[in-house]
């Protein structure tokens, strides 16, 4: 039986290897493509954070600002209203009067505006408090991952480094006519396995059927032999 000839089993040590050495090379390029994720969402949750204590603060000086105005304003009225002691024409006193109405309507307005504004106020406070509380979970945890996604990222280059040794010796246990013929396989194959076991008369690797013809080279021939579907080399399992 082939499979169970040292030669043969030589092959599917390099194949396992070079299965792994795949994985972990299609694992090492994403990684980065990872982290770049990861990054995103921090910045955005981070952006989000910023974003409400933005506008708590911009509320927060609108609002000083306001109070100013009021308190110029209530300054002003306190000054007509003397002048007014002291004003003798009646017309005198009649603008004067006039003008703190003026005043005091505008007054009245901030006022109202003022009322307004802490009432935004009190809701982007809570709004911020919350963005900082939870958020500022959601952060630690993303950044918990970025730290173990670059991590993952150096280990892999020095497991790739160890396994790539550990194929080159493989490689070099594998009689030449069997390893020609697994490297050409590789190129035609687009996704391993590159070497499949037949069960039920199929073929594991594409799933189809393959003909007696193959499975008479397999048992009786006892030759290496490639899936008549898909080009994988094919061995029964006994």
């Amino acid at each position: 039986m082939l499979s169970n000839q040292p030669e043969f089993q030589n092959l599917l040590l390099l194949h396992s290897r070079d299965r792994r050495l795949q994985k972990l090379k299609s694992e090492l390029e994403k990684n980065p493509h990872e982290q770049e994720h990861i990054q995103k969402q921090i910045n955005l949750e981070k952006g989000s954070v910023a974003l409400a204590l933005s506008e708590w603060k911009e509320l927060e000086a609108k609002n000083n600002a306001l109070e100013n105005e009021i308190i110029s304003a209530s300054d002003k009225i306190a000054r007509l209203k003397q002048q007014q002691l002291e004003v003798k024409k009646n017309e005198e006193y009649t603008a004067l009067a006039n003008e703190i109405t003026s005043v005091s309507s505008s007054q009245s307005l901030l006022e109202d505006e003022q009322l307004q504004i802490l009432l935004k106020i009190d809701d982007a406070r809570e709004i911020a408090e919350i963005a900082e509380g939870k958020i500022a979970l959601k952060i630690a945890d993303l950044e918990k991952r970025l730290t173990a996604c670059k991590e993952h990222f150096h280990d892999l280059k020095n497991e790739i480094s160890q396994l790539e040794v550990e194929v080159k010796t493989a490689r070099e246990a594998v009689e030449l006519p069997i390893l020609s013929s697994y490297d050409r396989t590789k190129t035609v194959i687009t996704k391993p396995p590159y070497i499949a076991p037949i069960e039920a008369q199929k073929c594991s690797g594409c799933n189809l059927r393959v003909s007696n013809d193959v499975v008479s080279s397999i048992l009786v021939e006892r030759k290496l032999t490639q899936c008549d579907q898909c080009g994988r080399i094919v061995y029964v399992e006994r």
